[in-house]
């Protein structure tokens, strides 16, 4: 069952001053379901318009036309508010409140109380892993912990769907490597999670589905396991000797050579590897030029932008 629809959103504002006033589609006609117990990440370059969607689907902003959905009821609805959980991009919390004592306020707004409260927040604790730091003022957090206690706040009344914006903005390593941990374990309990973000390598790493958004327009959704599958869209490095090298920079091929190896397309890496093969020359070594995620999602701009130009021409 859809945990989420968007059925032909589009969202319009108008810039400029009075009198100078023009329409300005922030995103346009978006269709999308999201299922539950799915981690779905819409990734798109900055001012694609994934901030956008998600103040939509969270009813801070009104489309201009379509219709949202959500757990099967309208977002206007107390209840189905209930039943979501919002971590925002740069989320601000009282500082001289312990991290406890965050959850606690979050908590009463929901109407926990006394030992249910309790176990509840020590439940979140455990969950963000930050029992640890729980007696700790909010000003003294890392970046990490501030995110993972976000995590924490958006989760303390059992949200159905947990809605993050750019959760992996400004973190160290280590802070990646928490997050990561954190998304894997909700999505083994079943929770449903919608990403917005711009990092490509995580997404490879914790998403079901994808959906990649480019001015304004979802351009298409797809699955992780089939994106992780199309390598022929990869780039990759051949890295040789110099004598190799010297053998092959007269060959009428289509590679990109320098002095130390050649680029190559990912359709063509079986010919090239054969190729070498026939006059006795192995490579030091084979990598790919980026991830294959990263490649699918420029692969797609590509397409996108190739047939504006095609359009514009007929």
């Amino acid at each position: 069952m859809p945990a989420l629809i968007l059925d032909n959103i589009s969202k319009t504002f108008w810039t400029g001053v009075y009198g100078f006033q023009k329409q300005k589609k922030i995103i346009e006609n978006i269709n999308l379901k999201v299922f539950e117990n799915e981690v779905f990440g819409l990734i798109g370059l900055n001012g694609a318009g994934k901030t956008t969607t998600i103040k939509i689907i969270l009813g801070l902003l009104k489309p201009t036309t379509g219709h949202c959905t959500i757990l099967n009821g309208s977002v206007e609805n107390r209840q189905i508010r209930n039943q979501i959980g919002y971590l925002p991009e740069a989320p601000y919390f009282s500082r001289q409140h312990s991290g406890r004592e965050l959850l606690n306020f979050f908590g009463s707004l929901y109407e926990l109380t006394g030992k249910k409260l309790r176990n509840r927040v020590d439940e979140i604790l455990d969950v963000v892993q930050m029992r640890h730091a729980a007696s700790e003022k909010i000003f003294t957090y890392s970046k990490g912990m501030l995110q993972r206690i976000g995590i924490g706040q958006a989760l303390i009344a059992h949200p159905k769907l947990l809605i993050c914006d750019e959760p992996m903005s400004g973190l160290d390593p280590v802070g990646y490597k928490e997050m990561r941990d954190i998304f894997l374990e909700l999505k083994h309990r079943g929770t449903t999670v919608f990403l917005n973000t711009h990092d490509l390598n995580e997404v490879e790493r914790i998403c079901d589905r994808i959906g990649i958004i480019y001015k304004g327009r979802l351009l298409k959704t797809e699955e992780m396991s089939h994106v992780l599958g199309s390598t022929h869209l990869l780039k990759y490095w051949i890295e040789l000797d110099q004598m190799d090298f010297e053998q092959i920079q007269n060959w009428p091929v289509p590679w990109i050579k320098n002095q130390d190896g050649i680029q190559i397309e990912g359709d063509q890496l079986p010919e090239a590897l054969n190729r070498l093969a026939s006059q006795k020359i192995y490579p030091k070594s084979i990598r790919p030029l980026s991830s294959t995620l990263e490649a699918f999602f420029l692969k797609a701009i590509q397409d996108f932008n190739e047939a504006k130009d095609h359009e514009k021409h007929f």
